[in-house]
C-alpha cells in the first residue's frame, strides 16, 4: 500500500520526503516507462508518489553573467522556445516528439539517469552542476558525479533535484547527432554532442556505455596535436558497451567514430 501526495508548496515537498521514501513525479515520461511490468501492462508503483509538476517555483530559466540556471520542472519545449543558446536549444528540439517535449522535464531526464538519456551528453560537455535540496540544506554536484551508473544517482531519498546550473560557453560551433530507428520518439542507439571555441573542445558520447563518456585529457591533447586517429583510439578504449536489442557494440562504436571524425574534419581549419 502506498500514498499519493500533491503538496501546495516546495517546503511541503521537503517535509514529505523527510518522512517517507517517495517517487517524485513531474512529467512522468521516464517514470511511467520505468514502472511498467511489461509492454501494455499497468504501472507498478511500490513506493508512495509525490506530484510536483504544478509547483511553478521549480520551473523557469534564470540567466546571470556566467551561468544559466534551469529549474527542474522546465520542460523540453520550454528549452526549445527559450533564449538559451543554440547549442542547448537545438539538441532539445531533436529529442522525442512534440507531445512528450511538452511535459518531459529537464530534471526528470537527469534524475532518471538512463544510459540513453538525451540531455546528459550536453550537460556533461558543458560542465553542468545540479542542485540538490533537502530539509537540512543544499548541495551542488557536477552532473558526472551525480550520475553513478545506469538508473543510479547520488540523490538521497530526502532530496530533490531543484535546478541544473550550466556555465556559459562562448561557442564557435557545435554538433549534436542522435542515432535511432526512427526520427522521433526513439531510444538512442547512440548520441554524440560536440562543441568548441578557439581554446576549447568538448566531446560527450551517450548511450554507448551505461554512463556518458567524456575525457578532458583527450580533448586537451587533440587541441595541441590535432591528431584525429589518436583521439578516436582514445575514445574507443573507453567504450565498454554490449550488444543489445537497440544495436550491436560494434555498430555503436563505428558510428560514433565516424561522427566524431566527420565533425573534426569539417571543423579542422577552425579548431
Amino acid at each position: 500500500m502506498f500514498n499519493t501526495y500533491r503538496p501546495d508548496t516546495f517546503d511541503q515537498v521537503l517535509d514529505i520526503l523527510d518522512k517517507e521514501t517517495c517517487h517524485i513525479f513531474a512529467g512522468g515520461t521516464d517514470l511511467m516507462i520505468r514502472k511498467r511490468q511489461w509492454q501494455g501492462a499497468e504501472r507498478k508503483f511500490t513506493q508512495s508518489v509525490v506530484y510536483i509538476s504544478h509547483l511553478k517555483e521549480l520551473a523557469g530559466i534564470v540567466e546571470s553573467d556566467d551561468y544559466y540556471e534551469i529549474g527542474t520542472l522546465t520542460t523540453q519545449t520550454d528549452i526549445v522556445d527559450s533564449d538559451l543558446p543554440d547549442y542547448i536549444r537545438v539538441p532539445y528540439s531533436l529529442m522525442s516528439s512534440p507531445a512528450i517535449r511538452n511535459v518531459a522535464t529537464v530534471g526528470g531526464n537527469i534524475v532518471n539517469a538512463a544510459s540513453v538519456a538525451d540531455s546528459l551528453p550536453i550537460f556533461y560537455a558543458l560542465d553542468a552542476k545540479v542542485e540538490l535540496v533537502s530539509k537540512y540544506g543544499r548541495r551542488l554536484l557536477p552532473v558526472e558525479e551525480f550520475v553513478l551508473g545506469k538508473y543510479k544517482t547520488a540523490r538521497q531519498a530526502n532530496e530533490i533535484l531543484t535546478k541544473v546550473i550550466v556555465p556559459k560557453f562562448k561557442e564557435k560551433g557545435f554538433s549534436y547527432k542522435k542515432i535511432g530507428q526512427r526520427k522521433a520518439s526513439i531510444l538512442s542507439k547512440l548520441s554524440v554532442f560536440m562543441v568548441y571555441n578557439e581554446s576549447d573542445l568538448r566531446i560527450a558520447i551517450g548511450a554507448v556505455n551505461d554512463t556518458v563518456i567524456r575525457n578532458r585529457a583527450l580533448e586537451v591533447t587533440y587541441k595541441k596535436d590535432k591528431n584525429i586517429d589518436d583521439l578516436i583510439q582514445g575514445y574507443k578504449s573507453l567504450m565498454f558497451g554490449q550488444d543489445d536489442k537497440r544495436s550491436t557494440k560494434d555498430y555503436r562504436e563505428r558510428v560514433t567514430e565516424n561522427l566524431i571524425r566527420s565533425f573534426l574534419k569539417e571543423m579542422e581549419d577552425e579548431l
